[in-house]
């Protein structure tokens, strides 16, 4: 059923909104003459401010030029500059008291005609400082002296704290010359030389340097301003005029080269060109003087703003350019803050009357959350959590009598369902007991010992299980329900294949037709033995000696086919060769093998009726001993089966039956047990299970696999198999281990199943993790307590397990 999709309105609130909206109208365009009249205002003001900060700006631009070129030419009149190629100490000294007192100054030096340079930096007016320099936090002073000749020249940089202690020193060689440097090239005698921006050698930094040659000598002194300083300034002149009218600053040169900004500009060193202004838009204006000291409005990256240029600087030199830059919504900042307060007025005079249609509006509104959430708990099955809401409105309480009485109709539904299931589950397990009482057991302690494991696995601390936790009643029930039906495809498995106890076992124990030749072979014997004494007494006697001799021989053959018959031990190729030596052996037959038969069994007769009487073997192949199949096995792709089918459905051949290697069954009867499995797929796969069961048909189908692939029937690897069905593969081998109704094996004690097990984990048939797990908490004691016999119950050493 799809949902309503169209809108609807109760009267009252209908009411209560026309009113609303009729108020915010009027209040609309008071609030939007309002606002025309205060933007007028607010861009008349700004062109003031804009014009005092610009001044502000080109004064203080001027007045830090005039006072680094002041102290750069009273620097190159100290007396006392330099003792040879080195900084004199009082110059040093004189260098950090002046970086000191004016914290644009980054570092202050003295290049020598041969190249070589002596140069105090202020490590703290550097940005990156600790990176660039190698410094570290207690380094305040860095002196960078380059000396020596060609391929042989040395930079070496001392490092300074506060009091001028030398902390360490690093050298390095390098090619740098300070004579081919442009600020040395172009410093004067007479005059301070300001360099263009460039990056900084030492610090790797952009900025300018203020050079002059030193009085009667070749020394040229430099004093560097880095672009992050005169930000930095322009950020601070920015905080102190008026920072919400003044969201962008620039000064830059005509070209656009960018000297500084109160915005961030990207990363300023390691520069391989000058950063440039942000918008071409600026570079533009700064070349039509007739925009200058105006107002412009501008679209600037898709946003609208203000721009305001200024010459900075004076006349006849290279000027630079100082923009504002302003967002229209920041210059009509305060016009809109006048247009909110009136609208918070307005607002809140629409907030005084909503009080009064909320408690008109409560009673119906009230009881209707309320009831929408008891329906929330219906939908998430909370049942038991439901409350019934009490109003006074008559629709309202027969909707909730309503609810109340649905959550009742689908609770015991759901009951019942589930009631149905189990009865199900229980009806296929008495199903298997019924067709096999060896196995029912199974059914029920697999479970058992499945949710033991699986609850400690929940509390374990261990990294294995850290992700590992049933997250509701729901999931542990899943769990639960699979390791129930884990064999319910043993309900196709035909009984004499899942009882087989011997090697010669179909629907009875073959071995006693066998019995029946020796029989006959024994008394074939005598009756030689009384023919030859009775032609010849004479020879009585050794005829009595071969006669015994022979029946003894036939006694130890019968008992060497009947305990390879039992398969409890391996049967090696000598056993093999002696089974086909002792089945060569013949005997007649008088009476007809076709008379009395099934038709079935007259289907798989071949060849010709034989004239009798017939000569057979003791123990034979026959060609009526294979049973083909009807239809060919094949399995759904969609499962991922991946079983190796046999060519024959049954192969009953009696000398194939006792050749086998191992236990009592044959590849086909392997296949036949095997194919529970695909059996149990196939079944559960096709039944409905509602999404919180959805995984059942999984978890049932996967406990006959390993961790490395050699399981089945899907081959799976580690990667495919999740916890639950790592616990239900150690839960039904360990119960197949102990069990003691089982027809073809005696039951193992707990060691003898652990020290299984303990291999098989070493060989990833099993997950060590679960194993360890299985030891640790004891569940193996606990479940051999309540489900094996005492006997069975024996000591066991888990520390050599658990090492």
């Amino acid at each position: 059923m799809q949902k309503a999709t169209k809108a609807t309105f109760s009267i009252r609130i209908t009411v209560v909104s026309i009113f609303i909206l009729s108020s915010i109208l009027t209040a609309t365009v008071a609030i939007s003459l309002q606002y025309y009249f205060s933007q007028k205002m607010a861009h008349s003001s700004a062109i003031k401010m804009y014009d005092y900060a610009a001044h502000n700006a080109s004064t203080y631009i001027d007045q830090r030029d005039n006072v680094a070129i002041n102290n750069s030419f009273l620097l190159a009149q100290f007396s006392d500059l330099a003792i040879e190629q080195d900084i004199h100490p009082k110059a040093l000294l004189l260098f950090a008291n002046i970086m000191q007192a004016n914290s644009l100054y980054n570092s202050i030096y003295l290049a020598f005609p041969n190249g070589d340079i002596q140069q105090l930096i202020n490590i703290n007016q550097i940005q990156n400082n600790y990176i660039d320099l190698q410094a570290k936090a207690s380094d305040q002073w860095a002196l960078v002296s380059i000396t020596g000749q060609d391929e042989k020249r040395i930079l070496t940089t001392s490092y300074f704290d506060k009091d001028f202690k030398l902390r360490a020193q690093r050298y390095e060689k390098t090619q740098y010359d300070a004579t081919t440097r442009a600020w040395y090239q172009d410093a004067k005698l007479s005059e301070v030389n300001k360099s263009p921006v460039y990056v900084f050698a030492q610090s790797n930094t952009l900025g300018q340097t203020y050079s002059i040659k030193v009085p009667r000598t070749e020394i040229v002194l430099g004093l560097d301003i880095t672009l992050d300083s005169l930000s930095n300034a322009l950020k601070q002149r920015s905080r102190n005029d008026q920072i919400d009218l003044l969201n962008e600053i620039y000064l830059y040169k005509a070209e656009g080269a960018l000297l500084g900004s109160n915005r961030a500009i990207g990363d300023l060193h390691n520069h391989e060109k000058i950063p440039t202004v942000p918008y071409p838009q600026l570079v533009t204006l700064a070349k039509n003087p007739a925009e200058f000291n105006t107002l412009q409005a501008l679209k600037l990256n898709g946003v609208d703003y203000f721009v305001y240029i200024a010459a900075i600087g004076k006349e006849g030199k290279q000027r630079d350019y100082l923009a504002i830059l302003v967002e229209k919504n920041t210059l009509f900042a305060e016009s809109m803050e006048r247009v909110k307060t009136s609208i918070l007025i307005s607002g809140a005079f629409l907030l005084l009357l909503l009080p009064l249609a909320w408690f008109f509006a409560s009673p119906i509104i009230r009881p209707i959350k309320a009831l929408a959430i008891e329906a929330e708990k219906v939908k998430f099955r909370q049942y038991d959590q439901l409350q019934p809401v009490v109003t006074n409105i008559t629709e309202l309480s027969e909707l909730n009598d309503s609810i109340v009485d649905m959550s009742n109709a689908i609770e015991s539904y759901q009951t019942a369902q589930k009631e149905l299931m189990e009865s199900f589950i229980k009806l296929i397990v008495q199903a298997i007991d019924d067709k096999s009482p060896y196995t029912a057991e199974h059914c029920n302690r697999v479970p058992e010992l499945g949710l033991m494991i699986a609850a400690a696995a929940e509390e374990s601390t261990l990294p294995a299980f850290s992700n590992f936790k049933f997250n509701n009643e729901d999931e542990r029930t899943e769990f639960r329900i699979a390791a129930c039906l884990h064999d319910c495809g043993k309900i196709t498995t035909p009984e004499h294949i899942v009882d087989k106890g011997t090697k010669l076992e179909t629907l009875y124990n073959r071995i006693h037709e066998v019995r029946m030749r020796f029989e006959v072979l024994w008394r074939d014997a005598e009756i030689n033995y009384y023919k030859q004494s009775l032609a010849d007494p004479a020879k009585n006697k050794p005829l009595k000696e071969a006669l015994i001799k022979q029946q003894l021989q036939l006694m130890r053959d019968f008992e060497f086919v009947a305990h390879a018959n039992i398969g409890s031990e391996s049967t090696t190729e000598e056993d093999i060769a002696r089974l086909h030596k002792i089945g060569e052996q013949t005997w007649l037959r008088y009476f007809d093998n076709r008379l009395g038969l099934s038709p079935i069994e007259e289907l798989n007769l071949t060849g010709k009726k034989q004239m009798l009487p017939v000569t057979e073997k003791l123990l034979s192949d026959k060609s009526e001993h294979i049973i083909k199949r009807h239809t060919p096995v094949k399995f759904d792709p969609k499962y991922g089966i991946k079983m190796k089918i046999p060519e024959h459905l049954y192969n009953l051949g009696e000398l194939y039956n006792l050749s086998i290697k191992y236990g009592t069954l044959t590849n086909e009867d392997r296949f036949k047990i095997n194919q529970h499995i695909t059996s149990t797929i196939s079944m559960l796969e096709n039944l409905p299970f509602p999404p919180e069961l959805a995984r059942v048909p999984r978890y049932a189908s996967t406990h006959h696999e390993t961790l490395i692939g050699t399981g089945y029937p899907r081959k799976l690897t580690a990667e495919d198999l999740s916890i639950p069905e790592r616990i239900l593969v150690v839960a039904d081998i360990f119960e197949a281990l102990t069990a003691a109704d089982r027809p073809y094996k005696k039951a193992k004690p707990i060691s003898v199943a652990i020290d299984i097990l303990y291999k098989m984990a070493l060989k990833q048939h099993i997950d060590m993790d679960i194993f360890k797990l299985f030891l640790s908490t004891g569940i193996h004691l606990e479940y051999a307590q309540r489900f094996l016999a005492e006997d069975q119950i024996d000591d066991v050493d888990i520390n050599k397990y658990l090492a």
